[in-house]
């Protein structure tokens, strides 16, 4: 082997390590938090821009708060005026969030909620429609049995847009 070609295979071999970890096969995905279905989440560092805040209810710890803190919420008023507006945000909302379980009409008869037992409910039914907002506003904010939350995906005041369409922007059964 030549000396030239001697030098180039020495310089190959010493930038080598340095290229490695570098490249797509390094470690840096696999180490990096995330959070999986299912899992519980993630603490965020405290510098992010939060998600959270601003909670008027308290967030139950067992099945028996849930039923006490639905009723207790009854008493909440709605600082959300019934404006066309408000129903104009709130169907939107509704469209994004709760059509593919409840339906287009709020019967319960999305696609996806054909596939839950029970299913979901009607929200054209009296006994939904004679519910204090408060408490409207509880289910949509921390959920039911069946029902997941939504505090994390709609922010409050367009929380009671959504209850806003629900009462004042649906059509009867």
């Amino acid at each position: 082997m030549t000396p030239r070609a001697q030098s180039f295979w020495i310089a190959v071999l010493a930038l080598l390590p340095i290229a490695a970890g570098a490249l797509p096969w390094n470690k840096d995905m696999v180490d990096q938090p995330s959070v999986k279905a299912q899992e519980k989440r993630v603490d965020e560092p405290k510098d992010v821009v939060p998600t959270t805040g601003g909670e008027t209810l308290a967030k139950p710890q067992s099945l028996a708060d849930v039923v006490l803190a639905r009723v207790q919420a009854g008493n909440i008023p709605n600082p959300q005026a019934a404006t066309p507006e408000s129903i104009a945000r709130g169907k939107a909302l509704y469209e994004i969030h709760c059509l593919a379980c409840h339906g287009a009409e709020g019967h319960g008869d999305g696609p996806v909620g054909q596939k839950y037992v029970p299913t979901p409910m009607n929200l054209t039914l009296d006994y939904v429609q004679h519910q204090p907002d408060g408490e409207m506003y509880f289910t949509i904010t921390y959920g039911s049995l069946v029902m997941p939350f939504y505090h994390d995906a709609i922010v409050s005041a367009d929380r009671w847009n959504v209850v806003n369409y629900v009462k004042h922007g649906m059509v009867s059964p």
